[in-house]
């Protein structure tokens, strides 16, 4: 399936940019002051255990952390400082509010722990190191210790710290190789990242993303759904999952779920419902679009909006639905198309109320569309009259009418509203051909033909405007069981005043021929001087145009030239005979 530029889809490249923009947060920082400021609070007990131990191996680590290269401690003193802003102190540090706190103070990185047990044996839990700027967590194994054992406690955490740097690292890579489009470089370090971390959120959406930029649709799915497993309200994976959903045949419906649920997060934000049902029918599936934006008129029955996509997206599945079940050679009017039709109207019909002049021509013709495919003439030819009072300069509004004027029997009336558009667009596709076509069924040969000669004029081949003629002249005159080729003589003539080209020349000329032929023996019928004289220039008249259209008798099979040549000449010299004994 060829993939457009959807506004969903440009909205998850923004949002992926932002990411990989956001993701290096730590890095830009770390230029700016060297190294990553560590915020590590007094560790609480869970319960009412003495709080000694956690202060003293909070010590412990600030000591160790600010050994390192490339990060450094929050002083004690500057923690409780920046408590006192806000009225805290260092008890009512827990995680969370370690966390906000390192927000406000633009604190890189959070170091948080609990603790439970004795003095002989505490057990470290909840051992976290949580990335300011992504929020994301890196969850350490309980460790067990004891009193007057931090030291060797607050080592084994910063083991375990140190393969948060080396994740944090080649996180970073991760997302900066996928900003630089470097996809092979970016999806080894995402993997390497995973690897230490399964949990990283950052990581794990930005290796979907690579997928998805590397056309690995479905591999991409499923990483994305890994992303949903640990974070359900991800927007973006939600994003991104639809649109990946909606390109892989078979999983509409996981594509519709996926952007129900990213609408759930926002559900009476009508520019982003709008967006997710024009993103899920731009890749096909204009019915999920349709549901989505119902929904939106239950929760904002007056955004007119909605209606009008509502209206494009119903018409547009129901001509899918309809072209699908027409593949049994059936007219493809279901009940289902003939509902998906109907809710088009009634969304179409709103709009127009609220509009008037306003709504969009195309979303006009939809109506009158739907009504001539349902079989409501009537109903077409009435709200095509109401469109084109609206719209009095638009061809196309006036195209749609004639046809419905046409189809409910009303030839000629079909016939002036197409003549009205010759006074708007001359050159309207097909005008004067179909204006032509029209007269001719009514039997308006005469005026059809200054109409043809417009056709002519404005593109159409002589060919086609003189087969019309003729056609209806030979259909008409000289294949039914009750023959008129007088008429049919006359028409041709009329055909012939065309220059058409040589073919259709020998095939008026034989037919021509023909029909005089026929007139001629029937005139010298009596075989008298009255009727040699009437029937011998007709005979002659007759086999010069059998020879000008020889080229289409020998075209046609059924059609034996010299028998025809060999009778009018044979008719040709008893009516000479009539005539010389006459004069004897």
């Amino acid at each position: 399936m060829m993939i457009g530029r959807s506004p969903l889809f440009s909205c998850a490249t923004v949002l992926f940019a932002l990411t990989l923009l956001g993701g290096t947060a730590l890095q830009a920082q770390q230029t700016v002051s060297s190294r990553f400021r560590v915020l590590i609070p007094d560790f609480q007990p869970l319960n009412e255990e003495d709080d000694d131990f956690g202060k003293d191996l909070a010590d412990e680590l600030r000591d160790l952390i600010d050994d390192m290269l490339t990060h450094s401690a929050v002083d004690e003193d500057d923690i409780k400082d920046a408590l006192k802003e806000y009225d805290l102190d260092m008890e009512d540090l827990t995680c969370i509010t370690s966390r906000q706190l390192a927000l406000q103070k633009n604190y890189q990185v959070v170091l948080c722990a609990r603790y439970a047990g004795t003095k002989e044996r505490w057990e470290i839990q909840r051992i976290q190191f949580v990335d300011s700027g992504t929020g994301e967590v890196f969850a350490v194994d309980n460790i067990v210790s004891a009193e007057k054992m931090e030291e060797e406690a607050a080592q084994q955490i910063v083991q375990s710290f140190e393969l948060f740097v080396e994740q944090t690292r080649v996180a970073i890579f991760c997302r900066d190789y996928a900003q630089s489009q470097q996809w092979e470089n970016s999806l080894q370090n995402c993997d390497r990242a995973l690897e230490l971390n399964p949990t990283s959120i950052t990581s794990r959406y930005t290796r979907a993303n690579v997928l998805r930029q590397t056309d690995r649709y479905e591999d991409s799915l499923e990483e994305t759904q890994r992303v949903l497993e640990y974070d359900p309200y991800h927007t973006n994976a939600l994003l991104l999952g639809g649109f990946l959903a909606s390109n892989i045949s078979g999983q509409e419906d996981l594509a519709r779920d996926f952007y129900n649920r990213y609408l759930e997060q926002d559900p009476t934000n009508a520019s982003v419902r709008m967006n997710v049902a024009y993103d899920l029918a731009q890749q096909g599936d204009a019915l999920g679009g349709m549901l989505i934006i119902e929904q939106g008129v239950e929760l904002d029955p007056d955004n007119i909006a909605f209606y009008e996509q509502l209206g494009n997206f119903a018409f547009a599945g129901a001509e899918r639905v309809r072209r699908e079940a027409a593949l049994d050679g059936s007219d493809g009017l279901t009940a289902q198309v003939r509902e998906l039709y109907g809710k088009a109207i009634a969304a179409y019909e709103r709009v127009f109320v609220d509009k008037g002049e306003e709504m969009l021509v195309s979303q006009l013709r939809n109506v009158s569309a739907a009504q001539l495919t349902l079989g409501n003439m009537t109903e077409a030819a009435s709200f095509s009259e109401r469109a084109i009072a609206s719209h009095p300069e638009e061809a196309s509004l006036r195209d749609i009418y004639a046809r419905a004027l046409y189809d409910s029997g009303q030839i000629s009336e079909a016939v002036t509203a197409l003549s009205a558009i010759e006074e708007i667009d001359p050159d309207w596709p097909n005008l004067h051909l179909r204006m032509a076509s029209w007269m001719t069924e009514e039997g308006r040969i005469e005026d059809a033909v200054p109409v043809l000669e417009s056709a002519v004029a404005h593109g159409a081949t002589p060919d086609q405007a003189a087969n019309m003629i003729f056609s209806f002249a030979y259909s008409n005159y000289v294949q039914p069981q009750e023959k008129n080729y007088s008429r049919f003589i006359e028409l041709v003539l009329l055909a012939k005043e065309f220059e058409v080209g040589l073919e259709a020349r020998e095939q008026y000329d034989f037919w021509h021929g023909y029909s005089i032929f026929t007139l001629a023996i029937e005139a010298q019928t009596a075989e008298d001087v009255a009727g040699a004289n009437r029937s011998l220039p007709m005979f002659r008249q007759a086999l010069g145009l059998f020879q000008e259209g020889k080229g289409y008798a020998d075209r046609t099979a059924s059609i034996e030239y010299q028998v025809y040549v060999d009778n009018t000449n044979t008719y040709i010299e008893i009516q000479d005979a009539i005539i010389r004994r006459a004069n004897r």
